[in-house]
């Protein structure tokens, strides 16, 4: 539980608006009864930082979420990191946590954040208001508040003659201190104009120094790090003549990356242990894992066989047993892993869902084809980029490489759609998404295609999503 002695604040933000949370930041220390937490200033080399933020979430009194018109636009910021205050406030023991809103410019509230009333920063009685609203959560935290100094009557001085002084020149503003590498190259990839090329190379630079990013790597703990989204509201899918029900889920913002799955295969209670591979052929148990072809930790896992992407959502669902997420329906009750909710490889009528947003029924996960949107055959790189590279083609919820990178095996089978179950009959299973390796045509929200359950390949890896459970006997 935070010391009451300060109140702890968390300064939720997005990368570009570091200039101006860094004078949020220096306002609110000059409080001698607020402790801000900015990463910039708290994170020391060599810290895992994801960790560190975390443990900043859970201790914090109050989040402040920082929004301008950039940062609601931004790819990213609204599923994620936004998600991620909602998850802390709402979850906190004794709802320790609260949220607040901050405008730093003139701009839209997320509807998420819509039941909380919004402050703002970018003008003097904005800012006087927000330590206002500050000091009253303060005292409803037993927070005690410094007393206002008491001034002292004037002591009358004999006039001293005025001291003439030489004017000393001004010195400029020190310059904003300068972003970092990865921070740079993120942007990059967040023009449209940035070339295919150019996509491939920051993926890869990105993997050198280590991809910053949440949802590609993994947790200390040794857990995948995803970064879910909620796919909502949820709606009715016709698959080969059949008319599925989609109830509202989380799916994974990016593809199961060669780090994420490597902690699987390196983990004591991993890739070995036969609990993941019941159902399958003997000869399958465990399957051999063939080697990643395109390397780098932030690339997704390729040479993917069905089998082996049932087995890694078995063992990141026995791994995530008790996690909570809001509902993502938006009911009181949350979806909680083990009771009302599994991790598992998606049905394909949830993944055309999320790829189509629902019932926009896009042609392309963005809206209708975009060259530069997708790293299909199109792109001519003849090979997988790391994951996110084409923030560009996010479907609607926010996941990206819907379309192109690599296949993603689902569920169910191709023939017979509404047959979910694991089983040893090698009946072909579907894949959905198409990948650098095909056409455009393949990588449409709706194209479906199909190989034996056994069959990896250099264009084939997996998503997951968090949803509703099936049936013991279809996991």
């Amino acid at each position: 539980m935070p010391d009451p002695a300060k109140l702890k604040v968390f300064l939720c933000h997005s990368s570009g608006d570091k200039p101006i949370v860094r004078e949020l930041y220096q306002r609110l220390k000059a409080e001698n009864w607020i402790e801000p937490w900015l990463d910039e200033e708290e994170l020391y080399p060599g810290q895992p930082w994801q960790y560190a933020i975390e443990k900043a979430l859970e201790e914090s009194h109050i989040i402040l979420v920082c929004l301008t018109p950039e940062s609601v636009a931004k790819i990213g910021y609204v599923q994620a990191e936004i998600e991620t205050a909602l998850f802390y406030a709402k979850y906190m023991p004794e709802g320790l946590s609260n949220i607040i809103p901050l405008k730093l410019a003139e701009c839209e509230i997320p509807r998420r954040l819509s039941r909380w009333q919004a402050a703002r920063f970018y003008d003097e009685r904005g800012r006087e208001m927000l330590l206002k609203g500050l000091r009253l959560h303060a005292k409803n935290f037993g927070i005690v508040l410094p007393e206002p100094p008491v001034a002292s009557p004037p002591i009358q001085k004999p006039p001293v003659p005025p001291v003439i002084k030489a004017v000393e020149p001004k010195l400029a503003p020190a310059p904003a201190p300068s972003k970092t590498e990865a921070e740079r190259l993120l942007d990059e990839i967040a023009a449209p104009n940035t070339t295919h090329k150019r996509r491939m190379e920051i993926g890869d630079r990105l993997s050198e120094i280590g991809d910053p990013r949440k949802g590609v790597s993994v947790r200390e703990d040794g857990i995948p790090d995803i970064a879910w989204l909620a796919v909502a509201p949820g709606g009715k899918l016709k698959i080969e003549k059949q008319t599925f029900e989609v109830q509202p889920f989380y799916i994974a913002q990016y593809q199961v990356t060669f780090a994420q799955y490597e902690a699987f295969v390196k983990a004591t209670d991993g890739y070995q242990n036969r609990e993941w591979w019941q159902g399958f052929p003997q000869e399958y148990q465990p399957q051999e894992l063939r080697e990643q072809r395109q390397k780098g930790l932030n690339i997704p896992r390729d040479n993917m066989s069905w089998y082996q992407a049932v087995a890694f959502g078995r063992w990141l669902n026995k791994r995530m047993q008790g996690w909570q997420l809001p509902n993502p329906g938006g009911g009181n009750s949350p979806l909680v892993v083990g009771q009302n909710a599994q991790v598992r490889l998606p049905l394909e009528w949830e993944w055309q869902w999320a790829a189509q947003g629902g019932n926009q029924q896009r042609a392309y996960p963005w809206g209708a084809w975009q060259e530069g949107y997708a790293n299909t055959n199109e792109a001519d790189l003849a090979r997988t980029t790391a994951v996110g590279m084409y923030p560009q083609g996010a479907a609607a919820c926010g996941a990206l490489d819907m379309s192109g990178n690599v296949w993603e095996w689902c569920q169910n089978e191709y023939q017979k759609p509404s047959e979910v179950a694991v089983d040893e009959s090698n009946a072909y299973r579907v894949l959905r998404g198409g990948s650098f390796y095909y056409d455009r045509d393949d990588a449409s929200c709706a194209y479906r295609l199909f190989n034996f359950p056994y069959k990896g390949n250099f264009y084939r890896g997996l998503r997951v999503v968090l949803c509703a459970p099936m049936r013991p006997s279809e996991l």
